[in-house]
């Protein structure tokens, strides 16, 4: 196994563009100014990499239509540099913070602790976990996605697999086929499902006033929300979901 280490000095609006086939990508935090690439496997010497202005590459040779064998590749970027990272079959890992993160994987899962701005995942096949985002755009064929806390808006397409999130700030727009979604709290004014057979599990702080809009062929709504103690509503939360056999659930936040 050969190994390729090359170091850059970069701005602070640094932009990574990673991909592997068979490998794993991870990323670490270092030092502001400073970019480290590493490239581990038998192929690494068979990786482009170069700076162009701003903008740092790792990307496999190619030979016609073909790309050469894959590697591992670790990014060692400042704090909140965007990323934009793929691979076939490999995990992808980004600690630290991120401004951007746009992660495309066919089987492997994504794991990414915090996203300043948007995130960004496409995945056929894998688990996705995200800390905490400001929005999050999801796309994914197979597997569990957990997600922490989005500041402002989700949006979610998912064949199978269940969804978790703990919060959501302002709106969700969620297309699901058999997925199970499950939000803890909703702070936001709207959410919009469309589901096969998937079930929405939805927890709503005090002091809203629910505005739903609900059908299913065989589904059941299931209201679990405490009686209201009198006290003023803050904000008015529209629920629609179209589903051919999927339940909904309304909560308390975080019950």
């Amino acid at each position: 196994m050969s190994e390729r280490i090359e170091s850059f000095r970069v701005g602070e609006a640094v932009r990574i563009v990673a991909a592997t086939r068979s490998g794993d990508i991870r990323v670490v935090e270092g030092v502001a100014g400073a970019v480290e690439v590493t490239v581990a496997g038998v192929s690494a010497a068979a990786y482009v990499i170069e700076q162009v202005g701003e903008i740092i590459s790792v990307e496999p040779e190619r030979h016609g239509r073909f790309l050469t064998s894959s590697a591992d590749i670790v990014l060692t970027v400042p704090a909140g540099a965007s990323l934009e990272l793929a691979c076939t079959s490999g995990d992808i890992d980004v600690q630290g913070r991120a401004r951007e993160l746009r992660a495309s994987v066919a089987s492997g899962n994504v794991r990414a602790n915090t996203v300043v701005t948007t995130c960004r995942v496409n995945s056929a096949s894998g688990d996705i976990r995200v800390g905490s985002a400001q929005d999050a755009e999801i796309n994914t064929a197979s597997g569990t996605v957990r997600l922490g806390h989005i500041e402002r808006s989700l949006r979610l397409n998912a064949a199978s697999g269940n969804v978790f999130v703990d919060t959501v700030g302002e709106y969700a727009i969620c297309k699901v086929a058999s997925s199970d979604v499950r939000i803890d709290t909703f702070e936001g004014s709207e959410i919009r499902v469309k589901s096969m057979s998937g079930d929405l599990h939805l927890g709503i702080p005090q002091r809203r006033i629910v505005e739903l809009d609900f059908s299913s062929l065989s589904g059941r709504l299931r209201n679990k929300l405490p009686t209201s103690d009198g006290s003023p509503s803050e904000k008015t939360l529209v629920v629609s979901m179209a589903a051919v056999s999927g339940d909904i659930t309304l909560t308390a936040a975080g019950s």
